[in-house]
């Protein structure tokens, strides 16, 4: 169950359309989580909210987040974050092209960023101080001790 290693890590977090889960508190101390698309840059994670997001709301009482970017079929791969939460800008006009056409496709993510582009975004930034990855189906070499290594699964 190797890491990645930057390059690795940068490449896994830029070159597909994988989820963000990201995980904000509740007043009450709760975790919501909800799926999110990013852009991955300079180490950090941009992302676009609606003012009427639960978890913007979330963010503006708390910003302390966590996150997880995964791959939900073999070859596994992951990246749990332990981050904090910046609202960048409250009512952002930017250009999000980019990200509306990795997540949708060339044609989709045009038309839909076409469509909703006058519509401002909370542009939010999450700083990782954690970022944990790893990749495949072996085991942590910690849990060895109690079970001895498990029977490898190709």
């Amino acid at each position: 169950m190797p890491s990645f290693n930057n390059t690795e890590l940068t490449s896994f977090l830029t070159e597909n359309a994988n989820i963000m889960r990201l995980s904000t508190l509740e007043p009450e101390g709760h975790p919501y989580v909800t799926p999110v698309w990013f852009k991955y840059i300079d180490g950090a994670f941009n992302i676009l909210g609606r003012k009427q997001n639960k978890w913007v709301e979330n963010i503006r009482g708390e910003t302390k987040v966590g996150a997880c970017v995964d791959t939900s079929s073999a070859p596994y791969a992951r990246v749990i974050i332990k981050a904090t939460a910046e609202i960048i800008d409250d009512n952002w006009f930017g250009d999000w092209v980019s990200m509306a056409t990795r997540y949708l496709g060339e044609e989709k993510g045009n038309e839909y960023y076409n469509a909703t582009k006058n519509i401002g975004r909370v542009f939010i930034k999450i700083k990782p101080i954690t970022m944990i990855s790893w990749y495949g189906s072996d085991w942590h070499p910690k849990y060895y001790e109690d079970f001895g290594r498990p029977p490898t699964v190709n």
